[in-house]
């Protein structure tokens, strides 16, 4: 085994990280206290760091990233006097580094020490494959004689080289390569540390790994770094252990964890439709199947990750929080049963409901465009619905030849069903993968191959207010890796006249709509709200730019809500606010994505400049 550790955050000496730390990846080499096999790394050592100055000459960057250097021996890590002087004086916001126990049978050069690099990539590995040499793998002869070493490390590392240099992200690249040999050597420790000087991916796989966020990796206060290691030293801070059999993936931002999928597993398959008209598939409740049908024929996948009682439960939660006290509020995203769905689709047909026109004008004029930036090998749509828009990305990236699945995400299982179905039939060879969950509570994002383009259309973006943007933006920023890209539509600030009137058309579809949420509490929650007691108000809020939708009183009334034990005393005039709907303006949107974690490379609007769409990567 091994003991390795990478970092990412402010510019530190290589001896604060790996010599000067009690219990520190130093003294690791010779007394660890966690490794699980074998008890001293004795057999060689490797450190990788980036430049500390990021405007590097040509040809001394991949894509813009620096390139890192390397400092590697085969000898004990405390044989070597110069490197404790190299380490006090070396310094660099982004390091990779490694004590090694070899594996038997393999290279005893400095050649089989990590880290091993390949362009801006650094690459670790700490573990052990049994019978390495006979691994079965679909690596060229050229590959397999171009090994930097003779050893299981190196193999691995030709593995997830091929996989990068395909363009896939390097969270999916190594949950790829841990499921290959895991397959074929079901005892592999495949602890594997991943970097390019901005992120860290890492999986733990047979053995201990750590992570603790800081400022300093001595002090352990506030957040702008990340340490991942094999295990803690003694310096100040909070160490957190990653489960066995998961994936990580780490930036200055944060760090998020999730179970790798065994070798061979597939997702569930459908749920069984329901039949009648209750929310949007939502609030219907589906028995689950006991033992569901495993799909391995099917180009489709669905997979649902909502709790049985979830609808239900946030329903109820939606209500007493929004609604019991004043200022009166409930989501949007209550107004889509069957019979809101259809009320919505006729929105957006009407004259005055100009945004999913607008979206549409400027998708067909540039969806070729943003297949050739992109070059999407997934395309995940959160929020997707029926999918129709969708199809001008589909049929762009398809023609280009780069996308191999689209991953939608709703909350509506029959929605997903039925879109799914339709695009396998409509594009051989795409498989699509949907899940079923409510971005709203976090993104359930796996390991797709990449690079991955997240779609978040509709100006849907709008119904979040600043805060909640903040969050989101985080939350995306913490769920993609550098070589994906987002695609967000957002509806632009513009003449206040027109943006009421698409939120409140002379023939009262919008109306209807908005009541709408009122017959979808009074039929899940046993309510008894009088739609025609509340009038639909569309207004113009200037300090937030933003259109909202309210259901006004109009008279003083008392509402029972009975499954809840609920009694509303609303006041003549008082108000329920249903919808927030922000529009926004270039300059401010592009710097609150970018104080979340993004950079807007490209912005594109309708002729009418109604309407954006922009691409945006993580910082």
């Amino acid at each position: 085994m091994c003991r390795h550790l990478a970092y990412v955050g402010p510019q530190v000496t290589l001896a604060r990280l790996l010599t000067e730390p009690s219990r520190g990846l130093y003294e690791q080499s010779w007394q660890p206290r966690r490794q699980r096999y074998g008890t001293v790394n004795a057999d060689g050592f490797g450190v990788g760091w980036y430049p500390q100055d990021p405007a590097v000459g040509e040809g001394d960057s991949d894509e813009g990233f620096a390139l890192p250097g390397r400092y590697r021996r085969a000898v004990p890590v405390w044989a070597d006097a110069n490197f404790t002087e190299l380490a006090r004086t070396i310094r660099s916001g982004a390091v990779l580094a490694a004590v090694r126990s070899a594996t038997a049978g393999t290279t005893q050069d400095e050649s089989a020490a990590a880290p091993f690099r390949d362009g801006r990539w650094l690459f670790s590995h700490n573990g052990a494959v049994a019978d390495w040499a006979r691994l079965p793998t679909d690596l060229t002869a050229a590959e397999l004689l171009g090994l930097e070493a003779h050893s299981d490390s190196a193999l691995l590392w030709a593995l997830l080289t091929r996989r990068l240099r395909q363009g896939q992200p390097p969270g999916g690249a190594l949950a790829a390569v841990v499921r290959q040999v895991a397959a074929a050597r079901p005892a592999a420790r495949l602890n594997l540390l991943l970097t390019d000087g901005r992120t860290i991916a890492a999986t733990a796989y047979g053995d201990t790994l750590w992570y603790r966020l800081g400022s300093d990796p001595g002090s352990g206060s506030a957040s702008g770094s990340v340490l991942v290691a094999s295990e803690p030293d003694d310096a100040p801070g909070d160490w957190h252990e990653v489960p066995d059999r998961s994936l990580l993936l780490a930036t200055t931002a944060g760090v998020r964890v999730m179970p790798l999928r065994p070798p061979g597993a597939v997702c569930r398959s459908p749920l069984p439709p329901a039949h009648d008209d209750t929310t949007k598939d939502a609030l219907r409740q589906h028995p689950r199947r006991k033992d569901p049908h495993v799909m391995n024929e099917s180009r489709f996948t669905l997979d649902d990750r909502l709790p049985a009682d979830y609808f239900t439960a946030s329903l109820r939660a939606d209500v007493l929080g929004g609604l019991a006290t004043a200022p009166r509020t409930l989501p949007p995203k209550w107004f889509y049963d069957k019979r809101g769905s259809d009320l919505f689709e006729q929105i957006t047909r009407l004259p005055e409901y100009y945004p999913t026109r607008a979206e549409q004008e400027i998708l067909t004029r540039r969806a070729p465009e943003i297949a050739a930036l992109t070059r999407a090998a997934t395309l995940i749509e959160l929020g997707s619905g029926s999918s129709r828009k969708t199809r001008l990305l589909l049929d762009a990236l398809t023609a280009g030849g780069t996308l191999a699945r689209y991953a939608p995400l709703d909350v509506s299982a029959s929605a997903l069903e039925e879109a799914g179905e339709a695009i396998v039939r409509d594009y051989p060879g795409l498989r699509v993968a949907a899940t079923v969950a409510d971005f709203e509570q976090g993104l359930a994002l796996s390991d797709e191959p990449g690079p991955r383009l997240l779609a978040f259309l509709g100006s849907t973006i709008g119904n979040f207010d600043a805060e909640q943007r903040k969050v989101f933006y985080r939350t995306l920023a913490l769920s993609l890796t550098s070589d994906d890209v987002l695609l967000l539509g957002a509806d632009l600030v513009k003449d206040t006249g027109v943006l009421i009137r698409a939120y409140d058309d002379a023939t009262g579809v919008t109306a209807e709509f908005n009541k709408n949420v009122l017959h979808v509490l009074n039929r899940e929650l046993g309510a008894d709200f009088e739609a025609d007691a509340f009038e639909h108000v569309a207004v113009w809020n200037t300090e937030h730019e933003r259109v909202e939708m309210h259901l006004r009183s109009r008279a003083a009334q008392t509402v029972k809500v009975r499954d809840l034990d609920l009694s509303l005393d609303l006041a003549a005039g008082e108000d329920l606010r249903t919808e927030i709907s922000c529009k926004f303006r270039r300059e401010s949107l592009t710097a609150e994505l970018k104080e979340g974690g993004f950079t807007v490379r490209h912005w594109w609007t309708d002729p009418q400049s109604r309407f954006a769409l922009l691409l945006a990567v993580p910082n």
